[in-house]
């Protein structure tokens, strides 16, 4: 929510004044005159939602990893797809006060907060309403600050007029700027004029279907109908267009509707069995194998398909419905990631698996894969399918693969206890291991030392990655004992205070059924820890121990720690897989065998996807001299506090947004001033007695 406001002037520029003039010692006349004024009527105000804003952006026309944002006047982002002001349900201490060079963040290796002088010029540019663009390589998170994308984004900025914010849309250097643009025949009344679409266009929305739930496609203004679904509406829409008199409103987006419906005419195959349309012969014995539970389809426009396979889905151990999980489409992270790899290798298929879930029953891999539409030299992506499937049945997979040699005789397997078997994704992150309890977990912490060794063969990249959005609890000072020295100001405040409580008392007394005294709460502005729950956990504790204890000892035990969120930064190393072409790969490190305990591992790339199988050798033990960085975040120790290393370092240009009038020509003229209250040296003078006269009561 924003809040827009101006003010509010009276523009007539004289007011007649009627006044009462003695004449003499009984007479009273009543006169009129006319005088020049210049009255404030007030401030005229309203909170705009930001999502409201966000729609206008047009989300669809950037495609896949490009997005807007919006900086206001001091730099501040307002709207941005990575700006995160709530943390569990709990409003940042600093969450408007997000700096646009704290959200953008190159790749160039510098210290945290140390920003290059391009960076600062741009935001300079951005904030000072300038028009024009720059390139950066923009170094950004995905997967909740589990993953790195690393790429060159073109930005284009310019101010908006009368307001006191900047427009900046960003496009990623690969494929940001072509797009997918159905041809004429596909626009809405094109398609029910001619006659090779018999029937309505509702006919392509059957099956498993949903559109993005954040983009505006269709609407009312005044909500004068509501829908459960934003699929019910859209429906809605789509019967009204292809009725008589439908015209067009600025609520409708013609284009974005015109690019669904052709999208589901394209993909209406996608509502018949595929296991019987696949071209493979076996199609539903290969899904049967694999334990495919759901297949799935996303198109630029938005739109995606699913279509679930009930024979391998475990009722009591799924997860829920596809829908409800994944039905943002190009904001989807299976999504961003297969187009980006699809740069990579364009036949390669992304697996995924979620983070730290160890060994668990109901466990999905997503397997995703970029599909792009090309025109000579140009291409742009135009869709993303996959399947999710069990994990049991990849791991029964994987150990059928591993635990013998083919027609080759072999004296250890993965099998063994002697080897250790892991398949990484291009993220560091084990998709598949021997050991189901590392599923999901950064490999640095399963084997710390080959992990680093990996980094400096070249087989991974390390890359330090800030979050100057970060949270961190602080410890509250408790109060010491100790009598203070109080200075007269608080004895008066303590004096305002009992003469307050006073009135309020008597009040009480005289009209009891008009005033109510709340009872008192404490109120911790944070989330890290429950007064009741610690009550609990006490009154228990000391009816099952029976232990004397002594004040003090009764104090440092049982003592509420208390803490607060407090805005920090937060430093952390992502890894990414270095890809080599065909002509490169002898020299990497993936053509090396294993040498003792030196090198007690080898490793080799996974054909057709993005991961890499790691065999290590378990008779070798952990080199402790070698430790991989972590990804986790740690926080950034500036030997001072946040608020004044920015204050010192990062205090940045900012621009008045409205010209400030200190002077006018007529003003002389304007003789109806008001008078605030001043303190003269005789009032100077009450207030320190007060003061001494409270402060010797007091004592």
């Amino acid at each position: 929510m924003t809040s827009v406001s101006l003010p509010v002037y009276d523009k007539k520029p004289r007011q007649n004044i009627t006044e009462k003039v003695q004449i003499n010692e009984a007479i009273w006349i009543t006169v009129t005159r006319e005088e020049r004024v210049a009255n404030l009527l007030g401030v005229a105000g309203t909170d705009v939602p930001i999502e409201y804003i966000q729609r206008l952006m047009l989300p669809y026309r950037l495609g896949v990893n490009g997005y807007a944002f919006i900086v206001t006047n001091n730099g501040y982002i307002l709207t941005h797809p990575d700006l995160r002001p709530v943390f569990e349900g709990i409003l940042k201490p600093a969450y408007n006060r997000v700096d646009v060079i704290e959200i953008e963040i190159p790749d160039d290796e510098t210290e945290p907060r140390n920003f290059s002088d391009a960076i600062k010029e741009f935001r300079r540019k951005i904030v000072f309403h300038n028009r024009g663009n720059a390139t950066f390589r923009i170094k950004s998170h995905l997967d909740d600050m589990k993953r790195i994308l690393v790429q060159t984004r073109h930005f284009f900025f310019m101010g908006i007029n009368g307001t006191p914010f900047s427009l900046v849309i960003a496009l990623p250097h690969k494929y940001g700027f072509n797009r997918i643009q159905h041809p004429v025949e596909s626009d809405i009344h094109r398609m029910r004029s001619n006659d090779k679409i018999k029937g309505s266009l509702a006919q392509f929305f059957t099956g498993n279907w949903t559109i993005h739930p954040d983009w505006q496609y269709c609407r009312y203004l005044d909500d004068k109908e509501s829908f459960n679904t934003p699929e019910e509406e859209f429906l809605h829409f789509l019967k009204k267009m292809e009725g008589p008199g439908w015209k067009w409103s600025k609520e409708c987006d013609r284009k974005l509707i015109c690019k669904v419906v052709a999208d589901a005419k394209i993909t209406s195959w996608f509502n018949q069995n595929i296991t019987t349309t696949t071209k493979e012969e076996n199609g539903a014995e290969l899904v049967k194998k694999i334990g495919i539970v759901v297949a799935f389809m996303a198109t630029h426009s938005g739109l995606t398909r699913w279509q679930d396979f009930p024979q391998n889905i475990n009722t009591s151990e799924h997860e829920p419905n596809f829908q409800l999980l994944h039905n943002k489409a190009i904001d989807e992270i299976w999504y961003r990631r297969a187009v980006e790899h699809h740069y990579v290798d364009s036949s390669n298929f992304v697996y995924a698996v979620p983070h730290d879930v160890g060994n668990s029953s109901h466990t999905l891999v997503t397997v995703s894969h970029a599909i792009f539409k090309e025109d000579g030299t140009k291409k742009a992506p135009a869709a993303v399918v996959g399947y999710q499937f069990y994990h049991k049945a990849l791991y029964q997979l994987f150990t059928k693969i591993t635990s013998s040699c083919g027609d080759m005789p072999c004296k250890r397997t993965c099998e063994s206890e002697e080897l250790h078997c892991v398949i990484l994704d291009d993220n560091g992150y084990v998709i598949i291991s021997d050991n189901l309890q590392e599923t999901g977990y950064f490999f640095g912490k399963v084997r710390s030392d080959v992990m680093h060794q990996l980094v400096e063969e070249g087989i991974y990249r390390v890359t330090t990655m800030f979050d100057y959005q970060g949270l961190c609890p602080e410890p509250i000072d408790t109060a010491s004992p100790a009598t203070k020295i109080l200075s007269p100001s608080v004895h008066l405040m303590k004096l305002v205070n009992w003469a307050i409580g006073t009135i309020v008392f008597f009040a009480k007394s005289v009209f009891p059924h008009y005033l109510e005294v709340l009872p008192e709460t404490e109120h911790l502005g944070n989330h890290f820890g429950s007064h009741e729950d610690y009550n609990a956990e006490l009154h228990d504790h000391t009816e099952t121990e029976e232990v004397a204890y002594g004040e003090k000892e009764f104090i440092e035990k049982f003592a509420i720690t208390k803490t607060k969120p407090e805005p920090c930064d937060h430093q952390m190393y992502m890894y990414s897989l270095v890809h080599y072409s065909e002509r490169n790969i002898s020299n990497s490190g993936y053509n090396r065998s294993m040498v003792d305990c030196t090198r007690p591992y080898i490793v080799q790339k996974v054909t057709g996807s993005n991961l890499i199988l790691v065999v290590v050798n378990n008779l070798c033990r952990e080199n402790s001299t070698r430790v991989a960085d972590s990804p986790d975040p740690v926080q950034v120790d500036y030997n001072m506090s946040l608020a004044c290393y920015r204050a010192f370092y990062n205090d940045f240009p900012r621009r008045h947004y409205m010209t400030c009038i200190n002077r006018h020509i007529n003003e002389s003229e304007i003789k109806l001033c008001g008078k605030a209250t001043n303190i003269s040296p005789s009032r100077i003078f009450q207030i320190m007695i007060l003061t001494l006269i409270s402060y010797a009561v007091l004592i």
